[in-house]
This record gives structure tokens, C-alpha cells and sequence, in this order.
């Protein structure tokens, strides 16, 4: 159904930042606009006041000027806009999303106010965008709001010169900084290098530059102890992933955000690896990783990397330089998902140098990433029929879900499915599907509250025979990630901290009788057998004890990192507060967790924290069949 498929595609837009675990995150919906994605607008308005018209007198900010066509980028997203005026005077438009097949969606209503600027609604994908002009007329200043998140968004006319500067030279500590934007332009920071030597243990040989922005305090004076986020995957660039960050804009009101590129990933000496060719449908929802990708990888990244050189131990150690060069004495830490392992490995080694911690999808380092999902993916499936059987509608339109559910896995079991596909980047391509890869790739939809809400329909079209609905997400989400991520530095860590030391007692018992099983643990034993194997401490895998303040967030529907392994982290730290958000997924931002966060670290303590707004926070309803109906009724009128 073109609507569903749609509104899957789209979701891309909200997988911009926040912390990944292998998938990147997603929120829970919220009855109010949430701002796990929100920017300071006054402040945006300020970085792009100075975009340049092309060449040419500048439009006239007046109803008129809307008209045409307006260009945008949301991180690596590129849109495109067309307003067209009717004879009446009403305005009529359409939105293209270029990097993914050129999908367009109708603009439902178009409106403009010199006073309230422009307002697009596109009501099939739940989407309103809102901005204003800049004083050239050239550009709309605004936010893209979907699904409770709040995006900037910078549209300018075709061949608008970038973004001017509003802000000046720094230099902290030893390390210069100079203006710079996110890659999508929409953010204004500072941004330097700092050297680092690849191999800690040999001073002298090859050196990596440490990608850094610091997104500067609002407050004229600013506390001395900025806020380092610490980015997910393993392979997520901090760079790009925090700068839209709601709690990033909430926490930057009174100190500086620091981000670093850990090394391997972003702009520090990156290692990416295509191991899935986005063009083959079968590949991206179908197989699993090619060994023969992963040693042309290894070979070709060992042309300018050691790779035993990256793992999370060594990375503690670069962020602590950067520390220390800045001129920091203490900082506040923020890490998400295997960002908290790369956190909790800093506290464990620079302990003295921590204010405050926070933590969101907690992945301990004894928590081990690929044996764990088969768990966590069974849990979070179990709660979702569950839950469907105890919602009204949900539970009339599908009241067989869970032996839906289980003949679909047996099914796949004893024969693979074959069904075609629509690949965006690719077209109809044909897909056959095993019971391991349908569990694997379910999983990071999971993360996805649309797809959260989708997840009865979309198992019940399967038990049917129509794969297009579960086809369209993993599409999507797949794509997305591996844009997000450079597999070549995933792969550094895993194959150092995770797969090692995994014996087939425990691998039997930690995934005999769930859905996924041993495929995904195999897998990546499959593909280890082909990187190499960097050195960690011996105490790496051991409890990791502080009395630093520290604030820990889980979903309780989270595939990946369920609130079971906040405990388990929360156990050795004595000064530790643990939120739980009842419908919260793989990440659990929303006005009331941003606040949260900002809260504790501007008081240095989660002592008389209200989180109680976290109760609140809430998934849209499940998708029923009596809505499809529906929708495609009004189609037919």
C-alpha cells in the first residue's frame, strides 16, 4: 500500500541522530511535540541570517516569494520543494526526496503569513514544516516536525551561496578552533583537529587528527565543565549524530557541547565498509554479511589503518588528550547505547575527571552485542503481541497474532520465502528470505515507533504472503544505518571486546528456543574470522564501580539494550538514579527526558529529579486493519 510505504520511507527523516547500536535510534511518540531532535530556532535563525542570494535582485518577502522551488538538506537528506500558486490565490505543493529514489508526497496545505512565515502540512506522513525568511528573502529559516520530533530545517533557492558565519576564531586550551556548519548546514559551531598517535604504545608512527566541533554555550557565562556526548554504533560520527539532539540544545543554554569523532569513525581517520550494496534488494533484506566483503574490507583499510588500534579502550584514552588539551579539568559525560560502554570504559579509567554521567540504552562492556539480541529480540516481540492482545482494536482485527507470528517463523524455517520487491535505488527486484535474516533485520525496526505501531499489520501481511510492508522498512531503516555507520571501526570493536571468548556452551544457552537463535552471534563469528583482533585491558569485562552521579535511561520495549543491563550497570554505581520508560524503544527522547537530562547536569546530582513525565510518554496505537480499509476507501473517492 503506497501510504504505509510512504510513511516508511519518511521515516528516515527521523533517524538522524541519537545513539545506535548496530540500527540508529528512534523515539517514542509523546502526546505533546517532543524535542529529542529539537534546535534552539533563535539560534539557528542567527547561523543562517547571512545566506547569500544567487546572483540577482532578492524576492520580496511576501506571499508571492514562496512560490517555485526550494532546496534543503536534513543530515545527508536532500529535498526538494515546489510551491505553485492557482489563479484563486491558494497555493498547491510537493516534496522530493532526492537520495531516496526521488520519492515525492503531496503537500497537503500550503499557507504563508509575513508575520508566521510558511507552514507546509503533509498529513499522509504526519509531517508540518514551519519557517520563516532571512533578511534576503533567499532563505526559510525553520523546523521539520514529524512524529513528536523537531528538526531545523534551512530551505534556500537553487544556487544560494552557503551560510555565512555568525560566530568567531577560538582557541581552547592548545587546540585552535574555526567556524564551521554541519555537513547539512543547518548547525553553527567550531570546529578543530587534534593529533593523536594511531598506536598509543609507539610514539613516532602514524598520527590521527581527531575530528572536533564544540557547539558553544548560549549563556554569557558559561560553567567551566562542558558536556561530551559519546556516539553509538559502534561507528556512529558523535559530529553528526548530537547537533540535532534536543537535550544537546536544552544542556548547551548553559555549558559547551564537545563533540569528538571517535577515532575510526566520522572525520578521524574513518573506516567505513559497504557490505551491503544499496542498490540489491536481496543484499539489504536477504543476506547476511559476505566474508568476501569484509576481508576485501580489512584489505583495503590496511592500506592507511592498523585496525587493532580501534577499539574502545584506545578511544577512552584519545578523548581524555582532547580533555586535557582543551584545558578541562571535569566534564560532564553523555553516551547512548554503545556510546554508554564507550562512557562507562572513560569513568573506569579517567574517574577523577567526570562531574556527571548519563546514560541512555545502557550496553555495559560486559554486555555482549551480537549474543545478546536473541534475547532482547524476544523480549521486546513477546511484549509487542502482548500488548496488541490486550489492546481492543489491535486484538479484533488481529486476534491470532502470536500463531501468526510463530507460523511465520516456522514457515521460514523449513523453506526460505520469495517475493518481489519495489527498491527505490533499484526497482522490482526479487528477495528470498530465511527465518535468521527476517529475526535479524526485524530487530532495528523495532527501534522505529512507527514501525513499533505497524508491527501487528506488518506480520500479519506476512503470514498472508505480502512482504512489501516489512520489505519497505528494512529498506529504509538499512539504508539509513549504513550511511550512519563505518562498519570497518564496528567491526575493530566487536571482533575485540564481543565475539572473543564466546564458548558453545554459552552461545546454546543464551539463544536456544528464541526466534533468532545462534544466526546472528555465527554471523559475526563468521566475519570476525576475517578482521583482526585488537588487545583490551584484562579488567575490561569487569564490574565498573563509581560513586559519580550518574543517571541511567532504558526502554522497556528496547530490542537492544533492555532496562535489564541499566540495572546491571546501576548495581556498581553507588551514586546512580535508573528511568525506565514504559514505552520507550531504542532510545526514549522526548520533551520530558531532555529536560531530565539537562536537569541533572545542571545540578550535579539526580537527587529530587521529577521523572515522573516519563509515564507519560506514549506509542501511537497499533496500525489495525480496520484503519487500512479505511484509507483505502477514501483513495477510491
Amino acid at each position: 500500500m503506497k501510504t504505509i510505504w510512504e510513511k516508511c520511507v519518511f521515516i528516515l527523516l527521523m533517524l538522524l541522530a541519537g545513539a545506535l547500536l548496530l540500527s540508529p535510534a528512534a523515539q517514542p511518540t509523546n502526546a505533546s511535540p517532543r524535542g529529542q531532535f529539537a534546535s534552539n530556532a533563535s539560534s539557528s535563525a542567527q547561523s543562517h541570517a547571512n545566506l547569500a542570494a544567487p546572483a540577482g535582485p532578492a524576492q520580496a518577502a511576501d506571499g508571492q516569494s514562496i512560490t517555485g522551488e526550494w532546496q534543503g538538506i536534513v543530515a545527508r537528506l536532500h529535498l526538494i520543494v515546489k510551491i505553485e500558486q492557482a489563479a484563486d490565490g491558494t497555493f498547491t505543493g510537493k516534496l522530493t526526496s532526492v537520495d531516496q529514489g526521488n520519492l515525492t508526497i503531496p503537500i497537503d496545505a500550503v499557507s504563508y503569513a509575513p508575520s508566521s512565515g510558511l507552514r507546509l502540512e503533509l498529513k499522509r506522513i504526519g509531517a508540518v514544516y514551519e519557517g520563516k525568511f532571512n533578511d534576503e528573502g533567499s532563505a526559510l529559516v525553520g523546523t521539520w516536525q514529524q512524529s513528536g520530533n523537531s528538526i531545523p530545517l534551512l530551505l534556500h533557492r537553487p544556487g544560494a551561496t552557503a551560510a555565512k558565519s555568525t560566530l568567531k576564531p577560538k582557541t581552547l586550551g592548545s587546540i585552535s578552533l574555526e567556524p564551521c556548519h554541519t555537513t547539512d548546514g543547518n548547525t553553527e559551531g567550531l570546529c578543530g583537529k587534534y593529533e593523536v598517535y594511531e598506536n598509543r604504545r609507539s610514539p613516532g608512527g602514524r598520527k590521527i587528527a581527531l575530528n572536533i566541533m564544540v557547539l558553544p554555550a548560549l549563556s554569557d557565562k558559561p560553567a567551566g565543565d562542558p558536556w561530551f556526548a559519546l556516539a553509538g554504533g559502534p561507528g556512529q560520527s558523535a559530529v553528526e549524530a548530537f547537533p540535532l539532539a534536543g537535550f544537546t540544545t536544552k544542556v548547551r543554554q548553559q555549558r559547551d557541547v564537545v563533540l569528538v569523532d571517535q577515532r575510526g569513525t566520522g572525520a578521524s581517520n574513518p573506516l567505513p565498509c559497504e557490505l551491503r550494496d544499496p542498490k540489491d534488494a536481496q543484499e539489504v533484506i536477504g543476506e547476511a554479511i559476505s566474508v568476501e566483503k569484509v576481508r576485501a574490507c580489512r584489505t583495503e583499510l590496511e592500506k592507511k589503518a592498523d585496525l587493532t588500534q580501534y577499539t574502545t579502550s584506545i578511544a577512552a584514552e584519545d578523548l581524555d588528550d582532547v580533555r586535557q588539551a582543551m584545558g578541562y579539568d571535569k566534564i560532564n559525560l553523555f553516551g547512548g547505547s554503545y556510546g554508554t560502554r564507550a562512557a562507562l570504559v572513560y569513568l573506569r579509567r579517567h574517574g577523577d575527571h567526570v562531574r556527571t554521567l548519563t546514560l541512555e540504552g545502557v550496553a555495559p562492556p560486559q554486555y555482549r552485542i551480537p549474543l545478546a539480541f536473541s534475547r532482547t529480540t524476544q523480549n521486546s516481540i513477546d511484549q509487542l503481541i502482548g500488548r496488541c492482545g490486550a489492546d481492543v482494536a489491535c486484538h479484533k482485527d488481529f486476534p491470532d497474532l502470536q500463531k501468526e507470528f510463530q507460523a511465520l517463523v516456522n514457515q521460514l524455517e523449513k523453506s526460505p520465502a520469495h517475493f518481489e520487491v519495489n527498491n527505490p535505488a533499484g526497482g522490482t527486484q526479487a528477495v528470498t528470505l530465511s527465518r535468521g535474516m527476517f529475526i535479524a533485520a526485524l530487530r532495528p525496526l523495532l527501534y522505529i515507533p512507527e514501525l513499533v505501531s505497524e508491527f501487528p499489520y506488518i506480520i500479519h501481511r506476512a503470514n498472508q504472503g505480502d512482504w512489501s510492508i516489512y520489505s519497505a522498512g528494512v529498506l529504509a531503516v538499512r539504508n539509513a544505518i549504513d550511511k550512519q555507520v563505518d562498519r570497518g571501526m564496528s567491526l575493530s570493536v566487536i571482533c575485540a571486546e564481543d565475539i572473543p571468548g564466546l564458548t558453545k556452551e554459552t552461545i546454546r544457552r543464551e539463544t536456544t528456543g528464541t526466534y533468532l537463535g545462534d544466526f546472528q552471534v555465527r554471523l559475526y563469528q563468521k566475519a570476525c574470522s576475517e578482521w583482526v583482533h585488537g588487545d583490551i585491558p584484562r579488567d575490561f569485562y569487569a564490574p565498573i564501580r563509581s560513586a559519580v552521579p550518574a543517571l541511567l535511561i532504558s526502554g522497556a520495549l528496547d530490542p537492544a539494550t533492555p532496562p535489564e543491563a541499566s540495572a546491571q550497570a546501576a548495581h556498581d554505581l553507588s551514586n546512580s538514579r535508573v528511568v525506565i520508560v514504559k514505552d520507550g524503544t531504542h532510545g526514549t527522547g522526548s520533551p520530558c527526558i531532555d529536560t531530565l537530562i539537562s536537569q541533572f547536569v545542571a545540578q550535579g546530582s539526580a537527587a529530587g529529579l521529577d521523572a515522573s513525565c516519563a509515564d507519560q510518554i506514549h506509542l501511537s496505537p497499533f496500525l489495525t486493519q480496520t484503519q487500512i480499509d479505511q484509507l483505502r476507501q477514501k483513495a477510491k473517492q
